[in-house]
């Protein structure tokens, strides 16, 4: 296999990043895995010995996007590669480090005998450099060998970064400069002086805080390029002075700034460090014609989510095979309304996974709602109630029918037949009734022995009000937002004991005992506040008022709601009663009867059956 013979002086001694050599091939000679930040979750750097037959070269680094090549043992020691893009950067004043964005395998580690040619070590100290630049021949690179498809990462236009001319805004001062663009792979803490040109993927809204050093506001952006992404952060007067500039989508230059290790708990971004961004740093709007990628992502399999630890974050593309209805719920923190829906998304791993919308992302999902879109959803987070789910943050990147490779093969597998093929659900115990999960007969949670394990089971059953009991059904509670504590009279004055506070009006809070039934028998289940206000079809203060002041109202009410369909989300679990173990189904969720829908999924289940 020929080399491209002398190439590594011409890239490390190359005074322009413009003039790099195009696509040099050269050989492995050494892999090792670095030592990872401790936040970095999981993320591996690997540095290589690189060789082109006449010097060996130690200051080379695989881009990160690339590591799961060293996984599947296609960059190894004695493999032969193609370069197809790639940056040299100087470290700490002194160091020039090859990074490899994109590269082919020419011949696998296995099909190579051995070191090929006796090459010598070449110095990457910038100071030794200076008297071999004469001597370095500007001959032909030699890359006759073709590339093995299978094998092959997609080549951009450009082989390398752009050294371009453009206008700095800083404050109200404008200027031209010319500089070196770095890739955010590159960035470490011990840098003091670069420039990235990235894509704005995702931009936050600005947030207040407040901590013991006082009260401030924030935002944050996540930036792509190449060779990686990274995010910054923005407080108080960052704020001010760049949040208005950066537009999600648009290219800029980022100078100056200061990186630490980054938190994992609230990114997903593949990057051992985030960006703070300080009254130093210089950002311009980049309006040279670059091929940026709109957005990185590192897919899991919706089947691999089951083993992903809890409030992780992951990556996932998928169908979105069912949607649910949107509905309110009121939040503790705050006692504000916020609007849900509910995903059942599958891919070809044979596994489906319910993925929560919440806000305005929940609400603009209402015109694909029916449509089976596909769906990219970055940073959404990993839940283990009623089995695995995934919550989609504020965080979080949602992209429907994205425009990736992933989403168009997967458009293709549903369309042509995947949407027949019977899914496994991960959140088959959590799933709710409009979003495609476990539904159940009433007989079937006596004969499966349903809620007699250590954990409670979660199913749906669509069935009717027999019975609804009124005695009971409300007990007046603690008005404030975060409790719910039954009150005590006193003189007027109503008490609670979990606050320690007297408090002149009370809430009423539902707890409603009900007979349901289905062609299978019948079962008495508890709903509480938002379940039984569904049921009733109206609110907890609505129902009190009747009941103090218009007992006629009061009875039609409950008359209005018997015998009506309902899709119940049931919680079972055998509890202690009174020194007696029964079986208590409590309703996490009531839902009217959505026709269409429900004849969706009688139909699936229909074929199924058939493919039996």
């Amino acid at each position: 296999m020929a080399l491209s013979r002398n190439v590594l002086k011409k890239i490390v001694l190359c005074p322009d990043p413009d003039d790099l050599p195009e696509n040099p091939i050269v050989q492995i000679l050494g892999v090792k895995k670095l030592q990872s930040g401790p936040n970095s979750g999981g993320q591996d750097r690997y540095r290589l010995v690189l060789s082109d037959g006449e010097n060996y070269y130690t200051s080379a680094m695989l881009g990160t996007q690339l590591n799961d090549m060293v996984n599947e043992e296609m960059v190894e020691v004695k493999a032969i590669i193609k370069m197809n893009r790639f940056t040299c950067n100087v470290i700490q004043g002194t160091r020039k480090v090859i990074i490899i964005l994109e590269l082919t395998v020419i011949q696998k580690a296995s099909e190579v005998p051995g070191k090929i040619g006796e090459p010598v070590q070449f110095s990457d100290l910038l100071e030794n450099h200076s008297a071999m630049k004469a001597q370095i021949k500007q001959e032909p690179i030699n890359n006759n060998t073709a590339p093995l498809k299978n094998n092959t990462y997609q080549k951009p236009a450009n082989n390398n970064y752009n050294k371009p001319k453009s206008t700095f805004y800083s404050g109200n001062a404008a200027q031209t400069n010319t500089k070196n663009v770095f890739p955010i792979a590159s960035l470490t803490p011990y840098q003091n002086r670069w420039t990235i040109r990235a894509r704005v993927t995702n931009k936050s809204a600005i947030r207040n805080y407040s901590n013991a050093r006082g009260e401030g506001k924030l935002f944050s952006a996540d930036l792509v390029d190449e060779s990686g992404e990274i995010r910054a952060t923005g407080f108080n007067d960052v704020v001010d002075k760049h949040y208005e500039l950066l537009e999600k989508g648009k290219v800029y230059y980022f100078t100056k700034g200061t990186l630490k290790t980054a938190n994992k708990q609230y990114s997903s971004l593949k990057n051992d460090y985030e960006m703070t961004m300080n009254n130093d740093t210089v950002i311009e709007l980049c309006t040279e014609e670059c091929d940026l990628p709109q957005l990185q992502f590192d897919f899991k399999q919706i089947k691999d989510v089951e083993q992903v630890n809890k409030d992780a974050l992951v990556d996932i593309v998928g169908v979105v095979k069912t949607a649910g209805d949107i509905s309110q719920i009121t939040t503790k923190a705050n006692n504000r309304q916020v609007s849900k829906r509910d995903l059942s998304i599958v891919d070809q791993s044979g596994a489906a996974i319910n993925a929560t919308l919440w806000g305005g992302e929940a609400e603009k999902f209402e015109e694909y709602a029916t449509r089976n879109p596909v769906v990219a959803i970055k940073g959404a987070k990993v839940s283990d109630f009623g089995g695995r789910s995934l919550s989609i943050l504020n965080s979080s990147i949602f992209h429907v029918n994205p425009d990736i490779p992933e989403a168009h093969q997967l458009r293709g597998w549903f369309d042509s037949g995947g949407m027949n093929e019977q899914a496994t659900s991960l959140s088959g115990q959590r799933m709710e009734g409009t979003s495609g999960g476990k539904f159940k007969t009433i007989a079937q949670i006596k004969d499966e022995n349903l809620g007699m394990g250590q954990k409670a089971d979660y199913f749906n059953v669509r069935a009717y009000c027999a019975f609804l009991r009124k005695e009971n059904c409300m007990y007046q509670a603690c008005p404030s937002a975060e409790c719910n504590k039954k009150v005590t009279e006193e003189n007027g004055q109503y008490r609670c004991e979990k606050c320690d506070r007297t408090y002149p009006d009370f809430k009423y809070r539902l707890i409603l005992s009900s007979n349901i039934a289905d062609f299978s028998g019948n079962q008495w289940v508890t709903s509480f506040q938002e379940s039984a206000e569904a049921m009733l079809g109206v609110t907890a203060k609505q129902l009190g008022d009747y009941k103090d002041n218009d007992e006629v109202q009061f009875d039609r009410v409950f008359a209005e709601a018997s015998f009506k369909p309902f899709i119940f989300t049931l919680r079972a679990k055998m509890e202690t009663y009174q020194d007696d173990l029964k079986l208590k189904c409590s309703s996490v969720k009531a839902s009217s009867l959505n026709y269409k829908q429900e004849s969706k999924r009688l139909l699936e289940e229909i074929k199924l059956l058939e493919a039996m």
